[in-house]
């Protein structure tokens, strides 16, 4: 689950198939309009550029204009072995854009007064021992700003999953004792540094305060008011039909990661959704949905392009998400109401960055 934003991938991958499918509504062309036939055009020959120096089976993205309606590219496939194209209404694991549910549930939880962004997280949690956790605030913990070690660096967690096989769960205090081993990096709020730690401790702080789990929490606060009926925490190993194979590099060879045990991710990036409910979520995100003016003030106050747990480049806000098989990006550009959904179905080296990043460029020029 990683924050950067411009991974553009090296690799060739050979054999694959490649196929465009556009879906909009018309309406007559206007000055200002963004998705023309030559724009469109281009994103097909970047889309085109880009898969073929990737090393990812599939690629699918919604770029939704406002009054313009949706278009989606597809590249490649969803499953290896069978051969099925991409599709917009298969499951997938959105990895990281979890954070975005976790900390909209924390600011609605300190709306109605139930969190002190300005507390510690050791005034809520003195049972963990957070390591300079008496100086660590909850906003600095949605901020990334915490110092505390990233449980994902844990090498050995990684070696342990390999030796189960990929079925050995990670309960929230497990990933925690895996960071806190490490100390801490830095003093709190010396810097900005991306940290799954801190989204875990997020998700234990709404479980104490509520006496709910984590995954009821973000399920009344923000998945049932926004009408997200295909966005959810799961429960088992396997994801619901149909949903999108996900494939992975990480232990050398090409591994068929879409059952692997995902508990590791827990309130940072365990959560499934579809593109459908992306799009809905994306526009959500960007404009403080469900939150207080006073809540967007925190969600929105980005320092080093990250605020709570959303993060801004240029005029788009959003967030990405890496999970095992599975890199995303779910961006909306409230400058010109673009709401983009870019999915790839292989995680190594991040390849969704070298395809988000030519899609932004050609949608802002």
């Amino acid at each position: 689950m990683k924050k950067h934003w411009i991974y553009p991938g090296i690799l060739l991958l050979t054999g694959m198939i490649m196929v465009s499918c556009s879906k909009k509504e018309t309406s007559p062309v206007q000055a200002n309009t963004i998705l023309t036939t030559a724009r469109e055009a281009a994103l097909e020959k970047a889309a085109d550029s880009v898969f073929m120096t990737t090393y990812t089976p599939g690629m699918i993205a919604l770029i939704s204009v406002e009054g313009e309606g949706d278009y989606i590219i597809k590249r490649g496939v969803s499953n290896t072995v069978t051969g099925a194209p991409m599709d917009v209404n298969q499951y997938f694991r959105i990895a990281s854009n979890t954070k975005t549910f976790t900390g909209a549930a924390v600011l609605i939880l300190a709306d109605e007064g139930k969190i002190n962004l300005d507390s510690s997280i050791s005034h809520y949690l003195p049972e963990y021992h957070v390591p300079n956790g008496d100086h660590i605030t909850i906003r600095l913990l949605g901020n990334m700003r915490s110092g505390l070690y990233d449980y994902a660096g844990d090498s050995a967690m990684w070696a342990d999953f390999l030796k189960s096989k990929f079925t050995m769960s990670f309960p929230p205090d497990t990933l925690l004792a895996k960071a806190f081993r490490h100390g801490f990096k830095w003093d709190p709020g010396k810097y900005n540094d991306y940290c799954n730690t801190n989204i875990v401790l997020l998700g234990l702080l709404m479980e104490k305060v509520t006496g709910k789990p984590a995954s009821q929490v973000i399920e009344e606060k923000v998945i049932r008011p926004m009408n997200l009926d295909h966005t959810f925490w799961p429960s088992s190993f396997y994801l619901l039909a149909p949903y999108l194979h996900g494939y992975t590099y990480f232990y050398g060879e090409c591994m068929d990661a879409t059952n692997w045990n995902p508990s590791w991710g827990y309130s940072a990036g365990i959560m499934v959704s579809t593109i459908p409910d992306m799009k809905i979520w994306a526009k959500a995100v960007a404009n403080g949905t469900l939150l207080s003016e006073k809540m967007k003030a925190e969600r929105f106050n980005f320092i080093d392009g990250y605020g709570f747990c959303v993060e801004k480049a240029g005029d788009w806000i959003g967030h990405p998400g890496t999970i095992r098989g599975y890199n995303s990006h779910v961006l909306y550009n409230q400058v010109r109401h673009i709401t983009l959904i870019i999915l790839v179905n292989q995680d190594s080296g991040t390849p969704v960055e070298a395809f988000s990043d030519i899609f932004r460029r050609i949608l802002e020029h």
